[in-house]
Protein backbone atom coordinates (compact mmCIF):
# COMPACT_ATOMS: atom_id res chain seq x y z
CA UNK A 1 0.00 0.00 0.00
CA UNK A 2 1.32 3.39 -0.96
CA UNK A 3 2.07 5.61 2.18
CA UNK A 4 2.45 9.76 1.08
CA UNK A 5 5.71 10.59 2.49
CA UNK A 6 6.24 12.68 5.16
CA UNK A 7 2.47 13.63 5.82
CA UNK A 8 1.86 14.69 9.61
CA UNK A 9 -1.57 12.85 9.58
CA UNK A 10 -3.48 9.73 10.79
CA UNK A 11 -2.81 7.22 7.27
CA UNK A 12 0.89 7.11 8.11
CA UNK A 13 0.28 5.88 11.89
CA UNK A 14 -2.88 4.26 10.41
CA UNK A 15 -0.59 2.25 8.07
CA UNK A 16 1.52 0.87 10.49
CA UNK A 17 -1.04 0.29 13.74
CA UNK A 18 -4.53 -0.25 12.07
CA UNK A 19 -4.79 -1.70 8.78
CA UNK A 20 -8.14 -3.83 10.21
CA UNK A 21 -9.83 -0.09 9.33
CA UNK A 22 -8.27 0.12 5.83
CA UNK A 23 -10.72 -2.22 4.47
CA UNK A 24 -13.41 0.55 4.87
CA UNK A 25 -14.17 2.77 2.03
CA UNK A 26 -12.75 6.81 2.69
CA UNK A 27 -16.06 8.80 1.98
CA UNK A 28 -13.62 11.88 2.15
CA UNK A 29 -10.14 12.23 1.84
CA UNK A 30 -7.01 13.89 3.33
CA UNK A 31 -7.09 17.71 2.54
CA UNK A 32 -3.06 19.02 3.25
CA UNK A 33 -1.55 22.18 2.58
CA UNK A 34 1.90 23.46 2.68
CA UNK A 35 3.77 26.76 3.74
CA UNK A 36 7.64 26.58 3.01
CA UNK A 37 9.54 29.47 4.02
CA UNK A 38 13.17 29.43 2.80
CA UNK A 39 15.99 31.61 4.64
CA UNK A 40 19.84 31.64 3.63
CA UNK A 41 20.90 29.11 6.53
CA UNK A 42 17.33 27.67 6.97
CA UNK A 43 13.57 26.58 6.73
CA UNK A 44 10.43 25.87 7.93
CA UNK A 45 8.24 23.96 6.70
CA UNK A 46 3.95 24.31 7.90
CA UNK A 47 1.66 21.47 7.20
CA UNK A 48 -1.56 21.85 7.59
CA UNK A 49 -4.38 19.05 7.13
CA UNK A 50 -8.46 18.34 7.06
CA UNK A 51 -9.42 15.17 7.76
CA UNK A 52 -13.00 14.71 7.05
CA UNK A 53 -16.18 11.77 6.31
CA UNK A 54 -15.25 8.40 7.15
CA UNK A 55 -11.02 9.29 7.32
CA UNK A 56 -11.83 11.10 10.65
CA UNK A 57 -14.17 7.92 11.97
CA UNK A 58 -10.89 6.31 11.34
CA UNK A 59 -8.92 9.03 13.04
CA UNK A 60 -9.93 9.40 16.28
CA UNK A 61 -10.40 5.15 16.31
CA UNK A 62 -6.38 5.28 16.00
CA UNK A 63 -6.05 8.06 18.82
CA UNK A 64 -8.64 5.95 21.29
CA UNK A 65 -6.62 3.18 20.53
CA UNK A 66 -2.90 3.70 19.89
CA UNK A 67 -2.71 6.74 22.31
CA UNK A 68 -6.06 6.29 24.69
CA UNK A 69 -7.77 3.68 26.48
CA UNK A 70 -10.14 1.67 23.85
CA UNK A 71 -13.18 3.19 24.72
CA UNK A 72 -14.71 4.41 22.27
CA UNK A 73 -14.53 8.41 23.34
CA UNK A 74 -11.59 10.98 23.20
CA UNK A 75 -10.43 12.94 25.36
CA UNK A 76 -7.85 15.58 26.04
CA UNK A 77 -4.98 13.93 27.18
CA UNK A 78 -5.36 11.20 24.73
CA UNK A 79 -5.16 13.74 22.02
CA UNK A 80 -1.50 14.90 23.70
CA UNK A 81 -0.20 11.39 23.87
CA UNK A 82 -0.82 11.38 19.67
CA UNK A 83 0.29 14.48 19.27
CA UNK A 84 3.79 12.68 20.84
CA UNK A 85 2.81 9.20 18.56
CA UNK A 86 2.64 11.41 15.34
CA UNK A 87 5.84 13.66 16.25
CA UNK A 88 8.10 10.86 16.89
CA UNK A 89 6.68 9.09 13.72
CA UNK A 90 7.10 11.85 11.54
CA UNK A 91 10.21 12.53 12.61
CA UNK A 92 11.56 8.50 11.74
CA UNK A 93 10.17 9.25 8.26
CA UNK A 94 11.89 12.36 7.70
CA UNK A 95 15.13 10.66 8.98
CA UNK A 96 14.79 7.38 6.97
CA UNK A 97 13.54 9.12 3.92
CA UNK A 98 15.03 13.11 3.46
CA UNK A 99 12.24 15.17 2.34
CA UNK A 100 14.40 18.55 1.55
CA UNK A 101 17.61 18.80 -0.48
CA UNK A 102 20.42 21.64 -0.96
CA UNK A 103 21.96 21.37 -4.41
CA UNK A 104 20.99 17.70 -4.66
CA UNK A 105 21.84 16.25 -1.39
CA UNK A 106 20.10 16.19 2.14
CA UNK A 107 23.98 15.89 3.51
CA UNK A 108 24.10 19.73 4.73
CA UNK A 109 20.57 19.44 5.58
CA UNK A 110 19.74 19.12 9.38
CA UNK A 111 16.41 18.74 11.15
CA UNK A 112 16.01 20.53 14.11
CA UNK A 113 12.35 20.09 15.58
CA UNK A 114 8.90 19.35 15.06
CA UNK A 115 6.20 20.64 16.77
CA UNK A 116 2.83 19.09 15.86
CA UNK A 117 -0.51 19.87 16.91
CA UNK A 118 -4.21 17.37 16.60
CA UNK A 119 -7.04 20.08 16.71
CA UNK A 120 -9.91 20.09 19.85
CA UNK A 121 -12.28 18.54 17.08
CA UNK A 122 -11.01 15.31 17.84
CA UNK A 123 -12.74 15.37 20.82
CA UNK A 124 -15.71 13.44 21.53
CA UNK A 125 -16.85 10.23 20.37
CA UNK A 126 -14.87 8.06 17.77
CA UNK A 127 -17.79 7.62 15.44
CA UNK A 128 -18.35 10.85 14.76
CA UNK A 129 -17.55 12.05 10.87
CA UNK A 130 -16.97 15.50 11.67
CA UNK A 131 -14.05 18.08 10.36
CA UNK A 132 -10.12 17.34 12.48
CA UNK A 133 -7.52 19.43 11.43
CA UNK A 134 -3.94 18.50 12.22
CA UNK A 135 -1.13 21.09 12.56
CA UNK A 136 2.48 20.69 11.70
CA UNK A 137 5.69 22.64 12.45
CA UNK A 138 9.31 21.30 10.93
CA UNK A 139 12.74 23.15 11.26
CA UNK A 140 15.44 22.39 9.02
CA UNK A 141 19.28 24.66 9.13
CA UNK A 142 21.46 24.55 6.29
CA UNK A 143 25.15 23.51 7.28
CA UNK A 144 26.07 25.21 4.04
CA UNK A 145 24.31 28.37 3.41
CA UNK A 146 22.45 29.45 -0.25
CA UNK A 147 24.87 31.02 -2.26
CA UNK A 148 24.70 32.76 -5.10
CA UNK A 149 23.41 29.97 -7.59
CA UNK A 150 21.46 27.31 -5.40
CA UNK A 151 18.92 24.38 -6.21
CA UNK A 152 16.62 23.16 -3.68
CA UNK A 153 14.18 19.65 -3.89
CA UNK A 154 11.08 19.56 -2.12
CA UNK A 155 9.14 15.93 -1.33
CA UNK A 156 5.84 16.34 -0.40
CA UNK A 157 2.39 14.85 -1.28
CA UNK A 158 0.75 14.15 -4.54
CA UNK A 159 -1.66 17.28 -5.60
CA UNK A 160 -1.60 19.18 -2.37
CA UNK A 161 -1.90 23.08 -2.34
CA UNK A 162 1.86 24.80 -1.72
CA UNK A 163 3.44 28.07 -0.67
CA UNK A 164 6.89 28.41 -0.62
CA UNK A 165 8.68 31.72 0.34
CA UNK A 166 12.24 32.50 -0.66
CA UNK A 167 14.72 34.43 0.96
CA UNK A 168 14.76 38.41 0.38
CA UNK A 169 16.70 39.29 -2.59
CA UNK A 170 16.28 35.65 -4.71
CA UNK A 171 15.31 35.43 -7.93
CA UNK A 172 13.70 32.30 -9.40
CA UNK A 173 15.28 31.20 -12.50
CA UNK A 174 13.07 28.02 -12.99
CA UNK A 175 10.74 25.21 -11.43
CA UNK A 176 9.96 21.43 -12.15
CA UNK A 177 7.08 19.71 -10.12
CA UNK A 178 5.24 22.76 -9.29
CA UNK A 179 1.75 22.96 -10.96
CA UNK A 180 -0.31 25.54 -11.73
CA UNK A 181 2.43 27.43 -10.68
CA UNK A 182 1.98 31.47 -10.13
CA UNK A 183 4.71 33.79 -8.85
CA UNK A 184 4.37 37.12 -6.30
CA UNK A 185 6.94 40.05 -5.88
CA UNK A 186 6.98 42.76 -3.38
CA UNK A 187 9.51 44.62 -1.51
CA UNK A 188 12.75 41.92 -2.56
CA UNK A 189 10.61 38.65 -1.59
CA UNK A 190 9.01 36.15 -4.16
CA UNK A 191 6.53 33.82 -3.27
CA UNK A 192 5.61 30.83 -5.16
CA UNK A 193 2.34 29.13 -5.19
CA UNK A 194 0.86 25.93 -6.57
CA UNK A 195 1.09 22.22 -5.96
CA UNK A 196 2.78 19.27 -5.87
CA UNK A 197 2.44 17.14 -9.07
CA UNK A 198 1.49 13.14 -9.08
CA UNK A 199 5.47 13.02 -9.28
CA UNK A 200 5.54 14.91 -5.46
CA UNK A 201 8.71 16.47 -6.04
CA UNK A 202 9.42 19.98 -6.73
CA UNK A 203 12.99 21.46 -7.39
CA UNK A 204 13.72 25.20 -7.31
CA UNK A 205 16.63 26.98 -9.03
CA UNK A 206 17.02 30.26 -7.60
CA UNK A 207 19.48 32.90 -7.64
CA UNK A 208 20.51 36.43 -5.70
CA UNK A 209 19.82 39.29 -7.33
CA UNK A 210 23.14 41.03 -7.81
CA UNK A 211 21.37 44.69 -7.37
CA UNK A 212 20.27 43.62 -3.82
CA UNK A 213 23.36 42.24 -2.98
CA UNK A 214 25.04 45.02 -3.55
CA UNK A 215 22.75 47.61 -2.20
CA UNK A 216 22.99 45.32 1.25
CA UNK A 217 26.88 45.36 0.69
CA UNK A 218 26.24 49.42 0.51
CA UNK A 219 24.11 49.37 3.70
CA UNK A 220 26.37 47.33 5.46
CA UNK A 221 29.51 49.60 4.71
CA UNK A 222 27.42 52.65 5.55
CA UNK A 223 26.93 51.71 9.34
CA UNK A 224 30.78 50.43 9.22
CA UNK A 225 31.44 53.96 8.69
CA UNK A 226 28.87 55.49 10.81
CA UNK A 227 30.30 52.80 14.14
CA UNK A 228 33.82 54.30 13.31
CA UNK A 229 32.32 57.92 13.16
CA UNK A 230 30.63 57.40 16.53
CA UNK A 231 34.29 55.41 18.04
CA UNK A 232 36.11 58.72 16.44
CA UNK A 233 33.74 60.75 18.49
CA UNK A 234 33.29 59.54 21.45
CA UNK A 235 37.37 59.21 21.82
CA UNK A 236 37.36 62.82 21.13
CA UNK A 237 35.35 63.56 23.90
CA UNK A 238 37.01 61.51 25.94
CA UNK A 239 40.50 63.08 25.25
CA UNK A 240 39.21 66.62 25.80
CA UNK A 241 37.27 65.63 29.06
CA UNK A 242 40.77 64.44 29.91
CA UNK A 243 42.53 67.51 29.10
CA UNK A 244 39.80 69.79 30.56
CA UNK A 245 40.42 67.60 34.01
CA UNK A 246 43.95 68.03 34.14
CA UNK A 247 43.78 71.66 33.68
CA UNK A 248 41.43 71.86 36.13
CA UNK A 249 43.44 69.91 38.65
CA UNK A 250 46.37 71.67 37.84
CA UNK A 251 44.54 74.56 38.91
CA UNK A 252 43.45 72.98 42.77
CA UNK A 253 47.21 72.54 42.74
CA UNK A 254 49.58 74.24 45.71
CA UNK A 255 52.14 75.11 43.61
CA UNK A 256 49.63 76.20 40.61
CA UNK A 257 48.40 78.88 43.33
CA UNK A 258 52.03 79.77 44.74
CA UNK A 259 52.69 80.60 40.95
CA UNK A 260 49.60 82.23 40.57
CA UNK A 261 50.16 84.71 43.51
CA UNK A 262 53.73 85.33 42.78
CA UNK A 263 52.09 86.46 39.53
CA UNK A 264 49.88 88.68 40.43
CA UNK A 265 51.73 90.19 42.70
CA UNK A 266 54.63 91.06 40.41
CA UNK A 267 51.95 92.99 38.08
CA UNK A 268 51.02 94.92 41.27
CA UNK A 269 53.98 96.10 41.98
CA UNK A 270 54.98 97.18 38.34
CA UNK A 271 51.38 99.37 38.75
CA UNK A 272 52.55 101.01 41.66
CA UNK A 273 55.96 101.84 40.22
CA UNK A 274 53.98 103.03 37.35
Amino acid sequence: MKVYNLFLTGFLLITLFMPAFLAEPCIAAFVPSNNITVERDGMAWGYQEQVTGNDSVIFRSFIDMEAGDSDKFVNAWEILKAENILRDQMKESIKTKPDVKLNGTSEFVNLTDIDFLVSEDALGKIGKESLIKNFALVSYTFEKGMDRDTNIWFMGTPNSNVTINLPAGFDVERTEGLNNESKESENNYTVLKGSFGPEKNITLWISENESYKAEMQERERSIEQNTENKTSETINKTEIVEKTGKAVEARKNPEFIKNFYTWFCQKIQKVNLV
